[in-house]
């Protein structure tokens, strides 16, 4: 699911392709994947203090180091470097864009998962109700939301995606017909979309599409595609899904870096399926190489991957 949520991330940044089909397409539900997912995958009982330690490691640590050789990159391609685009760095957010473009996801997902950890002892009304203020805030004055730094605002807003993801994860077992719901679903969303009466979302810019629509079609499409991967993927085998688990631990450089790729091989006149192609392979690449290095918890924010030791001690047991 993080590898497709890449994938869509980096097709929506390629300039060639930034008309009105791929924003319908992707945009309604490509990063609230990742809040969703958040959610559906939510550990209970963690402190407050635990989920900020965990997620600074995990998010802020590679924000901050990312950010300075991508923002350097940034500032290279103007023409004076002012005080106010090294300002822009500090904000973050909406207020970076370009080849930081994909920067404001990381503290917002981090605001979003505190925020939720610090009133997760309140009863669940409580918390969707809290959620939907947000929401109604952001809906009524997204520009002064947007313009909260560090995208802090934002985060708050999308608490709902998390919590819609945990609910999911509760009544999923409940869904006894998981690939023809997932179908029945995106069928729906679908149908929404094309007759306009759900419009796409941009988050980091804290518009929401149709109000309360657009939030429950992109709601609805991360369950529908988490019902069909659940279902598709351990078709596949266990290399395959092991393969994928490791491509997957190396995709949060991906979405730091993709756009200073993507600036270049623009330039080169490359054909568009080229540069997302060059985008979405070359910092993986790199990402996985570094992944079994030391720096993988610095870059990556995943601890060092390493080859599995032969079982011998297994398999002389299994003799005896």
């Amino acid at each position: 699911m993080r590898i497709l949520g890449i994938a869509a991330v980096v097709a929506g940044h390629v300039g060639a392709w930034s008309g009105p089909v791929v924003r319908e397409t992707v945009y309604t539900w490509h990063v609230p994947l990742f809040f969703f997912l958040s959610g559906y995958l939510w550990s209970e009982g963690r402190s407050v203090i635990e989920e900020m330690t965990k997620r600074a490691k995990t998010l802020l640590l590679p924000y901050i180091v990312w950010l300075v050789p991508v923002g350097l990159w940034w500032l290279s391609q103007t023409d004076v470097v002012r005080g106010a685009d090294l300002r822009k760095l500090m904000l973050g957010g909406s207020n970076i864009g370009g080849t930081l473009a994909a920067f404001w996801f990381v503290t917002a997902l981090f605001f979003a998962v505190v925020a939720l950890r610090a009133i997760q002892r309140f009863p669940d009304w409580l918390q969707w109700t809290l959620a939907v203020i947000a929401l109604l805030v952001t809906v009524r004055a997204p520009e002064l939301v947007a313009r909260v730094p560090l995208a802090a605002g934002v985060g708050l807003a999308c608490i709902v995606f998390v919590l819609a993801g945990r609910e999911f994860k509760r009544h999923r077992l409940r869904i006894r017909r998981p690939l023809m719901t997932a179908f029945v679903i995106l069928g729906g969303c679908a149908t929404l979309i094309l007759t306009g009466w759900s419009t796409y979302l941009d988050l980091k810019y804290a518009r929401l599409g149709t109000p309360v629509i657009t939030v429950l079609v992109a709601i609805g499409i991360c369950a529908s595609l988490l019902l069909i991967a659940e279902h598709a993927i351990p078709l596949l085998g266990p290399r395959v899904n092991k393969e994928l688990s490791t491509l997957a631990s190396g995709g949060f450089m991906v979405v730091l870096t993709h756009a200073v790729v993507l600036v270049e091989l623009t330039k080169l006149g490359l054909a568009p399926w080229l540069v997302f192609a060059g985008a979405l392979a070359g910092p993986w690449l790199l990402a996985l190489v570094i992944l079994r290095t030391g720096l993988a918890p610095v870059l990556l924010g995943v601890p060092v991957r390493k080859e599995p030791e032969p079982a011998r001690e297994l398999v002389g047991s299994a003799r005896m």
